[in-house]
Order: structure tokens, then C-alpha cells, then sequence
């Protein structure tokens, strides 16, 4: 899948139905120990009322035809232009039988984050267990910065080490080179 086949809006409060959907304890389950641990609830129900004041940033992002395929938010991480963020596929996405979803949206994603001048970094931390989420994190031009051990609690109450991933936004290519990218490796 291409950015350019995608579409990607503000959330609103509006959404909550959809937020719900996406983070619904169920589906959080269904991810295993990739998924956010329990306790998630509190952040569900507040994650567009914290967008809607400024002090969060979310998107949608949408394939034309199908609906919502990611939910993507972002917060500021205590110090002054760094950011942290979350990304994750909405229901029924595995149906659409496409490689590169997640890359696709999230560089839209990073194209309206950057967007933001006040915005310098992005900083993550991604579970040594999900090899799919480093993969892309690759793909985007994230560095990896460094291991955190025994950093990240499992929903099943594990503990597992995180791989600590930066971004600037001096190093961010945009949405359309990483299209390019992808059409040169197909």
C-alpha cells in the first residue's frame, strides 16, 4: 500500500466510537503481548478530549472505499519538541489482504506531525517482541538509540525489553519518499 492511496484527518471528538472500536479490550487482547498492557481504559476514554485541547495530537488515517485503517496519536513526552506516539490498526484491516499498511499510514502521519514547527523529535519505544513495528520503524529512518531492559510491561504482566527509536524532523524525507522507496523495492 502507497501514502498516496490514503487519506488521513484530524480526530475529533466525534470519533470516540471508533476509539472504542480500535482500543476495545478485546482487540487489545487479540494482540497479544504486543498490544498496550491493561489499564488501558483511562486513556480510551480520554484520548480526543486531550487532542481536542491541544495537548495531544491524532489522526485517522483512511482508505477510500474501506474506512478507518490506523489510529494514530501522538503526545508530548515532557521535553520541549519531543514526542512520543502510538499506532494501530483499526478491525478488519488484516481483510484488505495488503503488505505495507502500517508504513503508508504512519508516514502520513509523521508528514502531519512534522508539520508542526514546535515538533523537533520523535521518540519511541518499541517491544523487542514485535519485530514488525522495529521493521517499520526502520523503514521511516528512525534510529535505533538504544535497549531498555525489562522496560515495557505485557498485557500479560510480563516484563520485556524495548528498543528505544528516534526521529528527527531534520532526517524525516516525507510520506512521498518513502512511496518512492516502496515502489523502488516492489
Amino acid at each position: 500500500m502507497l501514502p498516496s492511496e490514503l487519506k488521513i484527518r484530524p480526530t475529533t471528538l466525534s470519533d470516540q466510537h471508533l476509539v472504542e472500536e480500535i482500543f476495545s479490550d478485546e482487540r487489545l487482547a487479540a494482540m497479544g503481548d504486543t498490544a498496550f498492557p491493561q489499564g488501558y481504559e483511562q486513556a480510551r476514554e480520554q484520548l480526543l478530549a486531550l487532542m481536542e485541547q491541544g495537548v495531544m495530537k491524532g489522526w485517522f488515517v483512511e482508505l477510500p472505499g474501506f474506512g478507518v485503517l490506523s489510529a494514530q496519536f501522538y503526545a508530548p513526552s515532557g521535553f520541549e519538541g519531543t514526542w512520543s506516539g502510538d499506532t494501530v490498526t483499526a478491525p478488519g484491516v488484516e481483510t484488505l489482504g495488503r503488505r505495507g499498511i502500517g508504513t503508508a499510514c504512519m508516514a502520513l502521519a509523521l508528514d502531519a506531525l512534522f508539520a508542526d514547527e514546535s515538533v523537533h523529535r520523535l521518540a519511541g519505544q518499541v517491544a523487542v517482541i514485535n519485530p514488525a513495528a522495529l521493521a517499520m520503524c526502520d523503514r521511516m529512518g528512525f534510529q535505533r538509540e538504544g535497549l531498555a531492559r525489562s522496560h515495557m510491561a505485557t498485557p500479560a504482566g510480563k516484563r520485556v525489553d524495548a528498543v528505544m527509536v528516534g526521529l528527527l524532523r531534520s532526517e524525516w524525507a516525507g510520506a512521498a519518499a518513502v512511496e518512492q522507496r516502496l515502489l523502488a523495492e516492489s
